[in-house]
């Protein structure tokens, strides 16, 4: 039939010029935004998988900030631990030499003004020892504990325990280790002998908790890498289901544009 009022060529090349121009548009916007997902129409289960995975691994690299700063809180008390240790090899030595007969008064007086110098220097040090503001060694026979999440969901926690030096080896009708330094003496041989033991006793516990933060470290460590690898892989399977395939984005790109060119 021949007819004038109606033109279907026409008709059906604006048809075709508007789907490839819907596409062209949707092709530029994935590529200028780098996801498949640019609009959430296009996937709406893919939006709401990609966004729980995205959370999950937000949450991931917040738990290893964490566990990062619970190293560097092991890593500043191992620091004092550390000069504490060689403050108190330096007062055994003190004592032993404090327990030579063979000196005289004036002698046993410096060693012993040393001695007095170091200690009050060991109970300022620990009594005023912080992480960011916040003491390291707190009253009590347990001390601080630093509590910290190790999975994304938060339901796994670790706690780090550092024991306090001041109350470390009290028990009923004792005094703690730092109390029994500030009461030792090397003012003579009797005295000298009995701050030998003290301090040796301070040089151990010093020394377990050395040992008790640095394997608080390297568990952390574990943990952290553990955090990472689950990070890497739960970021990996979010980039199957945002991200765009450049490739065959541009391949589409083009085919749209040649349909609307040879549309018009």
């Amino acid at each position: 039939m021949t007819a004038i009022g109606t033109n279907p060529a026409a008709l059906n090349a604006t048809f075709f010029v508007n789907q490839a121009d819907a596409g062209l548009t949707k092709s530029i916007k994935r590529l200028s935004s780098g996801s498949k997902i640019a609009d959430p129409s296009d996937d709406a289960a893919g939006v709401a998988v990609s966004g729980k995975l995205m959370s999950a691994v937000k949450r991931l690299l917040a738990v290893s900030d964490c566990a990062q700063n619970v190293i560097s809180f092991s890593q500043v008390a191992d620091g004092f631990l550390s000069v504490l240790s060689d403050e108190l090899t330096r007062m055994s030595e003190l004592a032993i030499r404090g327990t030579n007969g063979a000196f005289s008064a004036s002698d046993r007086a410096n060693y012993a003004l040393e001695f007095e110098n170091l200690s009050s220097a060991i109970t300022a040090q620990v009594t005023n020892a912080r992480f960011n503001g916040a003491p390291l060694f707190q009253t009590g026979s347990i001390g601080a504990t630093t509590t910290v999440a190790i999975n994304g969901d938060g339901t796994n926690v670790y706690n780090s325990v550092l024991e306090d030096i001041r109350d470390m080896g009290a028990s009923a009708g004792t005094t703690g280790m730092l109390n029994q330094l500030n009461f030792a003496q090397i003012d003579t041989t009797t005295s000298a002998s009995a701050a030998i033991s003290i301090i040796s006793s301070a040089i151990e516990r010093v020394a377990s908790a050395r040992a008790a933060v640095n394997a608080d470290v390297s568990v952390m460590n574990f943990y952290i890498q553990a955090i990472n690898v689950e990070r890497i892989n739960t970021d990996t399977a979010n980039s199957r289901i945002k991200d765009l395939d450049y490739a065959s984005e541009s391949t589409t790109l083009a085919k749209h544009n040649i349909l609307l060119q040879a549309g018009t």
